[in-house]
């Protein structure tokens, strides 16, 4: 399994410091993180992530994004505040981390209980910008003989999952958060209306248009790094054409492309703008098909393959795709390997 690099957020976009991470794999979940109980101490926040998304999805076999967000308590910010900008309604599972620091500096267990309640306060404040069917986690750093306060929070809280987490023993990713965690996306998977199968359906335009806006990119000269990309697409996928692709209001830019010119294209010639609008990828044997009505004919382009490209919190502002003018089997692309290219520019725009 290949692991996609946990790029930093510019000032430009959304909340500074905030990294998402990725590993290779289809129908990826999403997490997103506040605060640092569940990672190993010390541990850089890029890497921690990154580690949590390679476990995670080895666990499942599909991809899987985290995102975290430095955040703490103790500095009295509130949830909504370190989240601000980012989308959490296109998460699966939100992780709420009460750490170590918080904790063991409350000398009563009074003075942790209180500091708790304080976590569960702010929790409640975000849950009305979820979906319904996100799961929520509350994990709670602490030491031998707080056990039984970790008790109390699972019985009084029925509406979200408390976890103890044992500071003194954690060097990675605790198992029992893992193992939990897993088990919130299957349960989570099988049920109507979950985070999941709303993924497949459009996102609002104005957050793309938004997201689009605060990366920069439209417009901007060629990159270097995105015009290497579109080589290797072309190379490995055997096409005469690639591009990175992004939709902002009324027309389709390319940051870079072959075959086809970089630059604005209309709308109304664009596959990418299909592709979209859900969160798989799309591929088109062949567009001249006259047995696939739904597929328009568009000039030269027989064949086609595109991925959602994304910002860190998943809200899809374009894509990235392949192109042919002969037809080829659909079953013959390597979709892993399409999504990955979405990872790599989406992490190489943020590192502009």
């Amino acid at each position: 399994m290949t692991m996609l690099g946990a790029p930093q957020l510019p000032d430009r976009s959304l909340t500074p410091r905030v990294v998402t991470a990725s590993a290779s794999g289809p129908d990826s979940d999403r997490i997103l993180v506040f605060g640092d109980a569940v990672f190993a101490p010390d541990e850089p926040l890029h890497s921690a992530a990154r580690t949590m998304a390679e476990t995670l999805a080895a666990r499942s076999g599909r991809g899987a994004d985290v995102t975290a967000v430095p955040w703490s308590s103790w500095s009295g910010q509130s949830l909504v505040s370190a989240g601000s900008g980012i989308h959490v309604a296109n998460y699966d599972v939100v992780v709420v981390c009460l750490s170590g620091s918080v904790v063991h500096s409350r000398t009563t267990n009074s003075a942790v209980v209180s500091a708790v309640e304080e976590a569960l306060v702010l929790v409640d404040q975000l849950r009305p910008q979820l979906l319904p069917t996100t799961e929520i986690v509350l994990t709670l750093a602490h030491k031998e003989g707080q056990t039984a306060l970790v008790t109390a929070l699972q019985q009084a809280r029925q509406d979200l999952i408390v976890l103890g987490v044992d500071t003194d023993v954690t060097t990675s990713v605790p198992s029992l958060f893992l193992e939990v965690t897993h088990l919130l996306l299957e349960q989570q998977r099988a049920r109507a209306g979950s985070p999941q199968w709303l993924r497949s359906t459009p996102q609002p335009v104005q957050h793309r248009y938004d997201a689009i806006r605060r990366m920069g990119i439209v417009d901007a000269p060629a990159d270097a790094a995105l015009d290497r990309m579109v080589q290797d697409m072309t190379e490995l996928f055997h096409t005469r054409g690639a591009a990175i692709t992004f939709l902002p209001a009324g027309r389709q830019w390319s940051a870079a492309s072959l075959w086809f010119p970089r630059g604005t294209g209309a709308l109304q010639d664009s596959f990418c703008r299909s592709t979209v609008l859900r969160s798989g990828p799309t591929v088109i044997g062949d567009a001249w098909d006259r047995n696939r009505p739904q597929v328009a004919r568009r000039g030269r382009i027989r064949f086609y393959a595109g991925h959602p490209l994304e910002d860190l919190d998943g809200t899809r502002v374009g894509a990235v795709c392949v192109f042919d003018p002969s037809p080829r089997g659909e079953d013959a692309v390597e979709l892993d390997l399409l999504r990955d290219f979405a990872v790599l520019a989406r992490n190489a725009l943020y590192r502009r």
